[in-house]
């Protein structure tokens, strides 16, 4: 079989995993980024290693699903001893230089984070975002016409930056590591305090201004509460923690409260979610659109 014939099953296989490959594979079993369709455009989510020699082999996968899968030209039934041995150092050889860049690039994307934090200046309490939300900057900062929230460990180590524009469009740091680092928002992590840890900044704001006494953390996304609710549990070990969960209700798989529960048990936390009144619009799906549309509401009948 031809290279470009192994090239084309290496692609196949890609696509059966939804992946669509680049134009272009290089078989030389360096590691390759590429922009996975489907994500922001001029992200590199994508990547893969392509061997052959000897028996022709690859992987691949989406940084941002954090999801790889492993090819073979031959099925390992059908290799000898020295060539299932000499695919498996292939394949662990890939990951670790995969391991290493990411960790290079989000050095270099937190020592990018420093210097644009840098530059910016204490968010505007009148920023058209803030107002439209009804809460308060807190540790937020603005650039331009941007707000910028660090995103921090429980070193107080900045990692990466959420920008959020007036109209509330969201975008992260490029290569900016998230996995179980948080935006503080009121307060910071300890065993003497209540924790609240929540999806979003928006969400958490509203509840830092309704309970001043405790921390309150926002970990950017559903999937990454578990990652900082059990890394404050194994921190502090004593610490109240409570899970503030987004109620997606439109989402018929509802990830909100799916991930939420899955926090809470794993790290051995409360569990909490909006407490919608009869009468509330299906499309409000956190704490923030609860006490926004209680607020207009209650305007509106004034």
């Amino acid at each position: 079989m031809s290279f470009d014939e192994m090239i084309n099953l290496f692609k196949n296989e890609m696509l059966s995993q939804s992946i669509i490959p680049p134009q272009k594979i290089v078989p030389d079993g360096q590691l390759y980024r590429f922009h996975v369709e489907g994500d922001k455009p001029r992200s590199k989510n994508g990547w893969y290693v392509l061997y052959l020699d000897g028996v022709p082999c690859g992987i691949f996968g989406s940084w941002k699903k954090g999801q790889y899968w492993k090819w073979s030209a031959k099925n390992k039934n059908h290799m000898n001893t020295v060539e299932q041995k000499q695919q498996i150092d292939k394949i662990k050889d890939a990951l670790k230089r995969r391991h290493l860049l990411k960790i290079k690039e989000q050095q270099e994307a937190a020592l990018k984070a420093e210097d644009i934090l840098f530059g910016c200046y204490r968010a505007n309490p009148n920023y058209p975002y803030l107002v439209k939300k009804r809460i308060l900057p807190f540790y937020a900062h603005q650039s331009g016409k941007n707000i910028v929230l660090p995103i921090v460990d429980l070193q107080r180590k900045l990692w990466s930056l959420q920008f959020i524009s007036e109209t509330g469009e969201k975008i992260f740091l490029s290569d900016g590591a998230i996995k179980s680092h948080f935006i503080p928002i009121q307060g910071f992590p300890d065993d003497g305090r209540k924790i609240l840890i929540t999806e979003g900044f928006a969400t958490g704001a509203t509840l830092a201004m309704k309970y001043p006494d405790y921390c309150v953390i926002a970990a950017c996304n559903s999937g990454n509460l578990k990652h900082v609710a059990m890394k404050i549990r194994q921190t502090f070990p004593n610490a109240e923690l409570v899970i503030c969960a987004d109620d997606d209700r439109l989402n018929p798989e509802n990830p909100g409260i799916k991930k939420g529960r899955e926090a809470a048990i794993l790290a051995r936390a409360l569990f909490s979610k909006p407490a919608w009144p009869e009468d509330a619009p299906m499309f409000l799906k956190d704490f923030n659109d609860l006490e926004c549309w209680l607020a207009d509401k209650e305007v509106y009948h004034a």
